[in-house]
């Protein structure tokens, strides 16, 4: 299996990262604009295989599409960061252009790739990468369920002094500030989180994870 990463930077190469480390996979690439950046940090996940027992082959390319080739997946990471007081839309028009670029030069060497994104604002940019990429909607997700997810768990174990891994929970809506976190279908360790937690600190848990991405 082949996983391909656009966008050598922190949240990329974090991800090639993690994919190669676990070892389910063949081959990853990682792809990015700036000359040198992805072959460098290829390099390093890979000398670092020996240690941590993986034999993921990762290859680093620049703007080099046809390394891509016959990926089943394809995470696409690039466009510009929020810089302070932005929002995820302030985005759109600058990271459209990306992602549909991107997606264009994805399809054309991996047809039958599933697409991930992880590029704001997300929601739009799913959008945009699906219709650029002319296939089944069941081909083309967004990272934000997963994330935002975490992050609420991850701020009432912090809380609540537990350990994540015995939170459940359940995140509805779009990644942004109008997500809709379920306290109703909160547990930890079966046990229902609003027998736990007083509800100002789990209003105050609620906010923070909605903006948190903004702030980071």
């Amino acid at each position: 299996m082949k996983v391909t990463v656009v966008g050598a930077g922190n949240v990329g190469a974090t991800c090639a990262n993690c994919i190669a480390e676990k070892d389910i996979v063949n081959e990853v690439v990682l792809l990015d604009i700036k000359e040198g950046v992805a072959e460098g940090k290829s390099l390093d996940m890979w000398q670092t295989a020996p240690i941590n027992l993986y034999d993921t082959r990762i290859k680093g390319v620049t703007n080099d599409y046809e390394a891509t080739n016959n990926s089943e997946v394809v995470v696409i990471t690039s466009g510009l960061p929020r810089k302070p007081g932005m929002s995820r839309d302030d985005l759109i028009a600058t990271n459209a252009g990306i992602v549909k670029s991107v997606t264009e030069n994805i399809i054309k060497h991996s047809p039958n790739a599933k697409i991930i994104i992880v590029s704001n604002p997300l929601d739009v940019m799913c959008y945009c990468a699906y219709l650029t990429a002319k296939v089944d909607s069941s081909r083309v997700f967004g990272m934000a369920g997963i994330l935002d997810t975490a992050r609420y768990r991850a701020f009432l174990a912090e809380a609540l002094n537990v350990s994540p891994k015995d939170i459940q929970a359940l995140l509805l809506g779009g990644h942004g500030d109008t997500m809709v976190p379920l306290p109703r279908y909160t547990t930890v360790s079966g046990i229902l989180v609003t027998d736990l937690i007083d509800n100002h600190t789990l209003n105050a848990i609620i906010e923070r994870t909605k903006v948190v991405g903004g702030k980071q």
